[in-house]
């Protein structure tokens, strides 16, 4: 890509543009918290559980991709949340098995989007969505979870890679036709719901850190890779 930059002058705004797409952001709302059961000592394990109770579209013609968006993102969002409280020195447990905490994500709203429409144009057009409503909870105690809060996020809200090729008339047209198949392929920008796994992720995480801090109890930084 460095050496297409260097040849085609154009394409140096074309993918500062791309790579600000996407970028809308992931918010939290509606946190709650309540103190832990009393005399409940630091927790070490943890499971994971990660459901889906997002709206079916009413196009049977949609269904199909619903549900592959459904696939992706919770298997994504379990994956990342498992690899991130790993890395704060938590024991991962599986539903199966018992564990001091449980972190329940429920999908509320999740579609893919368009990463051509997001690229080229931008402002909304084909963005992607994720929302999830999480509780932190002890295990047999799931009237009270500990901790609750929604995440909510989109992509594409940033101007697409298009508009910089049409004001740079003929030469980004060219820039843009070379560099198409690169920036369009799936994952090439990180943009899509597994951007948005990733920003739900990073808030989740900022909200755990938030709670066991106010707890007293220990969530150490991810080591760094040695």
């Amino acid at each position: 890509m460095s050496h297409l930059v260097r040849r085609f002058p154009a394409l140096r705004s074309l993918v500062l543009l791309g790579s600000l797409t996407g970028c809308a952001g992931t918010h939290v709302s509606g946190e709650t918290m309540e103190l832990p059961p009393r005399a409940m000592p630091p927790p070490r394990s943890i499971a994971i559980v990660v459901s889906d109770g997002s709206p079916v579209p009413r196009r049977a013609g949609r269904i199909a991709r619903h549900l592959r968006d459904v696939r992706l993102a919770a298997g994504l969002l379990r994956q990342e949340l498992e690899r991130q409280l790993a890395a704060h020195g938590l024991a991962i447990a599986s539903p199966q098995r018992p564990a001091e905490l449980e972190l329940r994500c429920r999908i509320t709203e999740v579609r893919s989007g368009s990463e051509a429409a997001r690229l080229l144009i931008g402002y909304g057009a084909g963005k992607a969505v994720l929302r999830v409503s999480a509780a932190l909870e002890v295990p047999g105690r799931t009237d009270r979870p500990l901790l609750s809060f929604s995440t909510a996020g989109t992509t594409g809200a940033m101007p697409g890679a298009g508009l910089g090729a049409a004001s740079a008339a003929g030469a980004a047209g060219t820039a843009l036709h070379m560099v198409g198949p690169a920036l369009g392929a799936v994952g090439t920008l990180r943009q899509g719901l597994p951007l948005e796994v990733q920003e739900a992720v990073r808030r989740t995480d900022q909200e755990l850190a938030r709670y066991f801090a106010a707890r007293g109890w220990p969530y150490p930084p991810p080591r760094s890779p040695s």
